[in-house]
């Protein structure tokens, strides 16, 4: 397994981007970064994790990921709940369970006819760290529980929070940028125009069609911010 914590206090000599779960859908996910956000080698991009799951292409999304990297692409991905899922259930359930998990949760094309994760993507999901600590800015997929007495090394709440509340003191001055938990497209905006000290990035690009929860109509973006303009870059789901 990989370093949990990795610190990039470096600035590129491009732009900083963040994108969060993208969950399968590969095709917003190119047209996101290719069309509207004109990745170039200069950048960097992180990514909050949940790449796999719900949307029909996953394999297509960390294709996609690993190609940006082998061709040069500054990519920084972080590892999501639903990566950890996988892994821990390919090695805990048995062969029926085991089906039924990738049946549910849209694997396709992630394990080959054994049940046994791909080695490419074994290794992707092993290298994933849990956050990236930027010179101004915390990088994790769900958030930080500072209710813990060690908030920066409670690896199971970064990946599963919901609703945490900022200690300012601990910051010391630095942003959180987290995805997990799909969040009103007008909310996310409201927390980037109020300069908020957490700013959520999960707009529940899956999320398409009416849901008994959600307010769908919120919904249905993959969002990409410019950590240096907080310009907020939108792509509907085109899959």
């Amino acid at each position: 397994m990989s370093q949990k914590h990795i610190k990039i206090l470096e600035k590129p000599k491009g732009r900083r981007f963040v994108i969060s779960d993208i969950h399968g859908c590969s095709k917003t996910f190119k047209a996101l970064v290719g069309n509207k956000m004109q990745l170039t080698k200069d950048d960097h991009l992180f990514l909050l994790g949940d790449y796999i799951d719900k949307g029909i292409d996953s394999a297509g999304v960390i294709d996609y990921i690993l190609y940006l990297k082998e061709n040069g692409y500054k990519v920084f991905p972080l590892m999501g709940n639903h990566e950890l899922n996988l892994l821990e259930a390919s090695q805990e359930y048995n062969e029926r369970m085991f089906r039924l998990f990738l049946k549910i949760n849209k694997c396709k094309g992630i394990v080959d006819e054994q049940l046994k994760i791909k080695p490419h993507y074994l290794a992707f999901f092993e290298s994933l760290p849990y956050y990236y600590e930027l010179e101004d800015y915390h990088l994790v997929h769900a958030g930080f529980d500072f209710r813990n007495e060690k908030p920066f090394q409670n690896y199971k709440a970064m990946l599963e929070i919901r609703r945490f509340q900022a200690d300012t003191e601990l910051l010391k001055g630095k942003k959180i940028i987290h995805g997990h938990t799909p969040t009103n497209l007008t909310d996310i905006q409201k927390s980037i125009t109020n300069n908020a000290v957490v700013i959520p990035l999960d707009n529940g690009c899956v999320y398409t069609k009416p849901h008994k929860i959600l307010d769908y109509k919120q919904l249905g973006n993959l969002c990409s911010l410019n950590l240096d303009s907080l310009e907020l870059i939108l792509q509907k789901n085109v899959e």
